[in-house]
C-alpha cells in the first residue's frame, strides 16, 4: 500500500515536471526570434548615414556636424535594441531623425562645395580685371562658413558674393571712364571757349545726363562680362570633371551625372540672364538713338 502511494507521488511529480517543461518551451516559443520592422528600418537608415559620411569624406567635406548626429543615432539605437530584446516598448523615431539629418546635410554640403568651386574660379578671373581687395574679408567669410560646416550660410554668402563682385567691377570701370571722358571734355572746352560760369553750368548739366546713361550701360556691360566669366569658369570645371571621369577614372558615374546636371543648370541660368541683359541693353541703346 505504501509502495502504491510512493508510486503515485512519483507519477504525479513526473507529470508536474513534464507540464513545467512544456510551459517553459512554450514561453520560449513566444519569445521573438526576429527584431521589429522599426528596428530594421532604423538600422538601414544608420547604414545609409554611414555611406553618406564616407561620401562626404571622399569629397574632402568636413564631417564633424554629421558625425555628431550619426553617433547620437547609434547610441539611441543600441539603447532601444536592448529594450526591445527585453520585450520592452522601443522607440526608434529619434534614430530615424538623426540618420535623416545626416543625409540632408550631405546633400546641402555637396551643393555648397560645387557652388564654392565655381565661385572661387569666378573670383580668381575677376581679380585679373578689377581690384577686389575691398571684398577680401567677405571672400574669407565664405571659405570659413564652409570649413565650419555652415553649408546653408555658404550658399547664401556666395549669392551675395557674386553681386558684390559685379558692383565693384561696375564702380571701378565707371569711375575710370567718367574721369577720362570728363578730363578730355573739360580740356577741350577751356581751349576752345575759355572759362564762363554760365556755359559751364549748362555743359555740366548736359554731361550729367549723358554720363548717367553711360553709367547705366557700363553697369550692364560689366554684368554681362561677369556672366561670361562665370560661364567660362563652369565650362572649365566641366572639362576637368570629364577628364577625371573618362581618362583618370577618379570619379564615379553617379557623381559625374549629378555634377554635370548641376553645371548644366547653372549654364542655362546664366544664358537666361545674358538674354535678358542684352534685351535691356538694346532698349537703352534704342532710347539713346531716338534722343539723338
Amino acid at each position: 500500500m505504501k509502495l502504491n502511494i510512493t508510486f503515485k507521488i512519483s507519477v504525479f511529480v513526473l507529470i508536474l515536471i513534464v507540464i513545467s517543461l512544456f510551459l517553459i518551451s512554450g514561453s520560449f516559443a513566444l519569445t521573438p526570434t526576429k527584431f521589429s520592422n522599426e528596428s530594421i528600418q532604423a538600422k538601414e537608415a544608420i547604414n545609409q548615414a554611414e555611406k553618406d559620411i564616407l561620401e562626404m569624406t571622399s569629397k574632402n567635406i568636413p564631417i564633424n556636424r554629421v558625425n555628431e548626429s550619426y553617433q547620437e543615432a547609434l547610441q539611441i539605437y543600441s539603447a532601444q535594441m536592448a529594450l526591445e530584446e527585453k520585450r520592452g516598448s522601443a522607440d526608434y523615431n529619434l534614430v530615424m531623425k538623426d540618420a535623416l539629418e545626416v543625409s540632408l546635410v550631405k546633400k546641402i554640403a555637396i551643393e555648397a562645395k560645387d557652388e564654392l568651386e565655381v565661385f572661387k574660379e569666378t573670383f580668381k578671373n575677376a581679380q585679373k580685371e578689377a581690384n577686389l581687395s575691398e571684398m577680401q574679408e567677405e571672400y574669407n567669410q565664405i571659405i570659413v562658413s564652409f570649413n565650419d560646416e555652415r553649408f546653408e550660410d555658404t550658399l547664401e554668402l556666395i549669392k551675395k558674393g557674386y553681386n558684390r563682385i559685379s558692383e565693384i567691377q561696375s564702380s571701378q570701370t565707371a569711375v575710370k571712364m567718367v574721369y577720362l571722358t570728363t578730363s578730355k571734355t573739360i580740356k577741350s572746352f577751356f581751349v576752345k571757349y575759355g572759362l564762363k560760369l554760365a556755359i559751364i553750368g549748362i555743359i555740366a548739366l548736359i554731361l550729367i545726363i549723358i554720363f548717367w546713361r553711360t553709367i547705366i550701360k557700363l553697369r550692364m556691360r560689366m554684368k554681362l562680362n561677369q556672366l561670361i566669366i562665370q560661364k567660362n569658369a563652369i565650362n572649365g570645371l566641366i572639362k576637368e570633371m570629364q577628364k577625371s571621369y573618362f581618362k583618370t577614372k577618379k570619379m564615379s558615374e553617379s557623381e559625374y551625372n549629378i555634377k554635370l546636371k548641376k553645371y548644366e543648370e547653372l549654364i542655362r541660368d546664366i544664358d537666361r540672364q545674358v538674354m535678358v541683359l542684352k534685351e535691356e541693353m538694346f532698349k537703352v541703346d534704342k532710347k539713346t538713338i531716338k534722343k539723338k
